[in-house]
Order: structure tokens, then C-alpha cells, then sequence
């Protein structure tokens, strides 16, 4: 993430004054592949959710049994985190720190990162592929959210980057094997929209 992509976001985060709602990327409710993705496991496993943002999706498994640890760079996110999981009454374990530099003792069965890869303004693909593999115990999945194209003119100069689900797949190959998409197109305001295409993805680490 460049230098003013990270000012910008903290802005963001200072000027919510730890009111999720105020914050443009926030979501209550998770995507259909990370309800699967969760529910498939019978509250079982260990869950690392990399750039946690607010917290939402990191109290939401926790509540469904899992062992979750939520990752991100802006103390103002964990703290609103922290505050959303306190009330809920589950525990999460947050962590702060730069997800390229975050080496957790354990792997974990689910990573789930809803808005970390296409955000990496100027920050290394590659190396960002080997962090989830170091992650990821074998057989364990990847929940990814990331905006799709959805025609070979769909970019824009700021915001997060836009990827074909063609794009995608080859990033995790041969490691990582997908088993499920799902695209919805949604309005958001200007510059980053009208129209946006965010598409889920499920991917399974080969044993």
C-alpha cells in the first residue's frame, strides 16, 4: 500500500470516531461465499481475517464458533473491532500490524481478506501470494472479495484494482485451486462507480 493510500484510509478511520457505519467500506453482513465457507465447518477451526477493517466479519465468525484472528494496520479499526466484539460478548484475538510483516506461530484452516489484494496500491502480488500460502495449513481455503472487470475498459486512476476472475486465478495457481464464485454488480458513488462488480471467491489450498 503506497504512502497515501494509507493516509487516506486512516482518515477515513479517524473521522468515523469509532462509528463503523461512517466508514465508506464498511458491511454488516458477509458475502455468500463466506457464509458458506464458515457454515461448512460446523464452528470448527482457525480463522485469519486480513485487512479486518471495523471488525464486522471477524465478530460474525466468532459468533458461529470459530477461533478468529483479525489483522490491520489502523489501530482506529481494531479499536472499533475491539468495542464491536466486547458488545457481542465473543472473543477475537486483534492483532496490529502490516500484513506483510504478520508471521503467526500456527497456520490457519479459513483466511478470509475482503478488500486487502485489491487495495495494494503499488504493494508486491507476489509477495502477498506467499504470505497466504504461509498462512494456510494444506487443505485450508481462501475467501476472497475483490472487485471484478466487468468489461475491458472497467478501471479506474484511484481506488482499489480491478481484476478479471481470469486474473485472479492465475495470481493463486497452482497452489491454491478455486471451487466457487460469486459476482453481484452494485452502485457506488463516484470516482470509484457508478456500477461496481465485486466477485467472491473460494479457494482450496492442494494438500
Amino acid at each position: 500500500m503506497s504512502a497515501m493510500a494509507k493516509l487516506v484510509m486512516q482518515k477515513f478511520y479517524r473521522q468515523a470516531n469509532g462509528r463503523p457505519e461512517l466508514v465508506p467500506w464498511h458491511r454488516d453482513e458477509p458475502e455468500g461465499v463466506l457464509i458458506d465457507a464458515i457454515e461448512a465447518r460446523n464452528g470448527r477451526g482457525r480463522v485469519l481475517d486480513v485487512g479486518c477493517g471495523t471488525g464486522a466479519f471477524a465478530v460474525w465468525m466468532a459468533e458461529r464458533g470459530m477461533e478468529v484472528t483479525a489483522l490491520d494496520l489502523f489501530p482506529e479499526a481494531l479499536d472499533m473491532g475491539r468495542a464491536l466484539a466486547a458488545k457481542k460478548g465473543v472473543a477475537v484475538e486483534f492483532v496490529c500490524a502490516d500484513l506483510f510483516d504478520y508471521a503467526p506461530e500456527r497456520p490457519f484452516d479459513v483466511v478470509l481478506d475482503s478488500g486487502c489484494l485489491h487495495s495494494l496500491v503499488g504493494g508486491s502480488v507476489a509477495v502477498y501470494k506467499r504470505q497466504v500460502l504461509r498462512w494456510l495449513a494444506p487443505g485450508g481455503e481462501l475467501v476472497l472479495g475483490h472487485w471484478g472487470k466487468r468489461h475491458a475498459f472497467d478501471w479506474r486512476p484511484i481506488g482499489p484494482r480491478r481484476r478479471s476472475e481470469a486474473t485472479i486465478r492465475k495470481i493463486f495457481a497452482p497452489e491454491l485451486i478455486p471451487t466457487h464464485t460469486e459476482v453481484v454488480d452494485f452502485e457506488t458513488p463516484l470516482p470509484f462507480g457508478p456500477v461496481v462488480r465485486g466477485i467472491g471467491y473460494r479457494f482450496v489450498r492442494a494438500s
